[in-house]
């Protein structure tokens, strides 16, 4: 379950109009666009805090103001997710476990090709990020990623994906087992953040979740990933 300190990492529409100093009419307008990570809960939208908080990334480090206003005016729905994967980045095999085990698992496709440099460092800066709140989402899925994707050294984006069958308790802020795994591993703010916003999209699908959830090979996650991908 959800601790205190996890709890109060999500907010209310008005509380993320307030944080961004924005309207909550032009959050709402991103919510219904699918531009800012979202999750509706009992007819009410919630969002995690470190989640918008990616969204302030690029003012942080300073990186180009077009990379926002792409994220802000494009529509996310066009990324096509499964470009970004194949077969190898994709374990359908994830034994339930700590966080750090499941990562491991999660990191393991993406070590054996020799894309990490420090795997075990990529690993800590994973559960840094997991310290700070929960990437677990709900609806059993959760999108691990670093807080600074400026970090990762590989160009090429990447996303890995892993399948619990039997699923596993990652700290999720509605307390359910988490099944889905989607590693954002891609050093363009830009990119990143559309990508969440698509995998966004894609999770209010339930019968993507449960195709998902059903697969049982890389090739059939991939099929997945493209129909979707056709349809959004």
């Amino acid at each position: 379950m959800a601790d205190r300190e996890q709890l109060d990492e999500i907010m209310t529409l008005s509380e993320v109009a307030e944080y961004l100093k924005v309207a909550e009419k032009t959050v709402l307008r991103m919510v219904h666009r699918n531009e800012i990570p979202s999750l509706k809960i009992a007819s009410q939208w919630r969002f995690l805090k470190p989640v918008i908080d990616d969204w302030l990334i690029s003012k942080m480090k300073d990186s180009r103001k077009s990379d926002l206003v792409t994220i802000l005016e494009t529509d996310p729905s066009i990324l096509p997710v499964s470009r970004f994967t194949d077969a190898s980045c994709i374990n359908t095999d994830i034994h339930p476990g700590t966080k750090s085990e499941v990562l491991k698992q999660l990191l393991r496709p993406l070590k054996e090709q020799k894309v990490l440099e420090n795997d075990q460092e990529f690993l800590e800066k994973l559960l840094q990020r997991e310290h700070m709140a929960s990437t677990a989402l709900g609806r059993g899925v959760a999108v691990p990623h670093v807080r600074d994707p400026e970090t990762i050294s590989h160009d090429k984006p990447l996303l890995g994906i892993g399948i619990c069958s039997k699923g596993t308790y990652f700290d999720s802020i509605d307390g359910d087992k988490t099944y889905l795994f989607f590693l954002i591993y891609i050093n363009s703010v830009a990119v990143h953040l559309r990508t969440l916003s698509k995998l966004s999209l894609l999770f209010q699908k339930d019968d993507f979740i449960k195709s998902m959830k059903e697969a049982k090979t890389a090739a059939e996650v991939m099929g997945i990933l493209i129909q979707f991908d056709s349809v959004l």
